[in-house]
């Protein structure tokens, strides 16, 4: 019985000074939680909310709907992908200041530019619509899927439709034969 009453305080003893030891700012080597929790909220307090970030970059980009927003902790900045009426926009935000540091157009027609310098035949006029093509890739996707973008391509003298979507869980691909409507292709990813 005296046993077990020795061992009993000299663990309690050795836990309770261990413990004061780990926990010791002065040494450098290890802090608190509370502590280093304490430090990166007076960083990000510094910062302006995404909120307010997503507000910004979308006055800047002149409207539209925000595709992609990343915190750059390293530089200190917010990028967003915003896509509006006239194409896709890339804003970058000062994390601190909340000053628009870069807003980069992306012109829809730069991909039909690419396709006319291309030695590329012309598309035949028996193919099927755009509009066609992106009800198709809705159906099979699902009619809450949004779609991003939408492409005619020719490969080896077959022309199909690249479609893709997204909705609250998946990014989809679909591949369509722009001659017969049929799907190519088909990929569900998580988002």
């Amino acid at each position: 019985m005296k046993k077990r009453w020795f061992i009993a305080p000299v663990a309690a003893g050795v836990l309770t000074i261990g413990g004061m030891a780990a926990f010791a700012e002065d040494t450098g080597k290890l802090a608190p939680v509370e502590t280093a929790a304490a430090k990166v909220k007076q960083v990000a307090s510094d910062w302006i909310s995404e909120d307010e970030a997503q507000s910004i970059a979308l006055e800047a980009a002149g409207g539209g709907e925000v595709r992609e927003m990343e915190l750059d902790r390293d530089d200190q900045e917010y990028e967003f992908e915003i896509r509006g009426e006239s194409g896709e926009v890339e804003v970058k935000i000062d994390a601190k200041s909340g000053k628009v540091l870069k807003t980069e157009q992306d012109d829809q027609d730069d991909d039909q530019d690419d396709r006319d310098d291309d030695d590329r035949q012309a598309a035949p006029d028996n193919l099927i619509s755009e509009n066609e093509a992106i009800k198709i890739a809705k159906g099979k996707a699902g009619s809450g899927a949004e779609v991003i973008e939408a492409e005619l391509d020719e490969d080896d003298g077959r022309w199909n439709y690249e479609v893709e979507l997204r909705d609250d869980k998946f990014e989809y691909e679909v591949d369509i034969d722009a001659e017969n409507g049929n799907i190519i292709d088909f990929e569900k990813d998580e988002d």
